[in-house]
């Protein structure tokens, strides 16, 4: 009997440790992350060379550890700008992991010559979310539009990551547009978003908490894409306007929610 209860005990100890596992992320810069539940994972705009100096960008170091050590599953990209994404870092990347598989917009999959078997193209003529399995989690996409006028022809991907426990939203560079509705037309806040990844100047509208709410209402927030070359008392500002969000950045900086 007492065999029995020890047992019993131990099950139920192993499924609720299975069911409160943490996502990790992990950053790589700009908008960067590598998302894990410690079985399955995904590098999110993660796969990106030099752009500028507002701009972060993974060391050889990082992406010899991203091809050897981190392995996502997925790499997925929002879209095409070199802060995002990197052609030929991308193809060596499938190209040594043979199982992985590569999401992105149009203007991102056909930079990618050969290997159109791994090749996941989401389109962007409408804003209908496009979901796929893979392996133990799911991954759906759907238009997000890029932030500014410059840009309107840049097509531009949002993902949500669904662990089955968790679910994670990245928007990629895009930024509210009310002038569009454009995240009245999204619908996320049908999806009970568990963690948001949004670009740090979603943050500096006035009525930010608002939209967060009305639009996404996520239980945690990630701010991410914010220059090194910032000036401190200003992200200092912004941290303590938001307490409760997470800022990334320092390369391989590390959360655990």
């Amino acid at each position: 009997m007492l065999k029995r209860f020890f047992l019993l005990t131990l099950v139920f100890f192993s499924i609720s440790g299975f069911s409160q596992k943490k996502i990790s992320v992990i950053y790589t810069g700009n908008m960067g992350v590598y998302i894990s539940n410690g079985q399955s994972s995904v590098l999110i705009d993660g796969l990106h060379a030099k752009y500028g100096d507002d701009y972060l960008f993974p060391s050889d170091s990082l992406v010899d550890k991203i091809y050897k050590e981190l392995q996502p599953d997925a790499i997925l990209f929002t879209h095409s700008h070199g802060d995002h994404f990197n052609p030929l870092l991308s193809k060596n990347y499938l190209t040594s992991n043979k199982k992985a598989v590569l999401f992105g917009p149009s203007q991102v999959t056909e930079k990618i010559t050969s290997l159109n078997d791994r090749l996941f193209t989401v389109a962007t003529k409408d804003y209908n979310k496009q979901t796929i399995p893979f392996k133990d989690f799911k991954i759906t996409g759907v238009k997000i539009n890029h932030a500014g006028k410059r840009h309107i022809s840049i097509e531009n991907i949002g993902y949500i990551i669904d662990f089955g426990t968790k679910k994670i939203l990245h928007v990629g560079d895009t930024n509210w547009m009310q002038e569009i509705n454009l995240f009245t037309k999204l619908k996320l806040i049908n999806e009970d978003i568990d963690i948001a990844i949004l670009p740090y100047w979603m943050l500096l509208e006035n009525n930010a908490n608002n939209l967060i709410k009305e639009h996404i209402n996520a239980k945690q927030i990630i701010a991410t894409h914010i220059s090194p070359r910032i000036k401190k008392q200003e992200l200092l500002h912004i941290k303590k306007r938001y307490p409760d969000i997470h800022f990334l950045t320092t390369l391989e900086q590390q959360i655990q929610l």
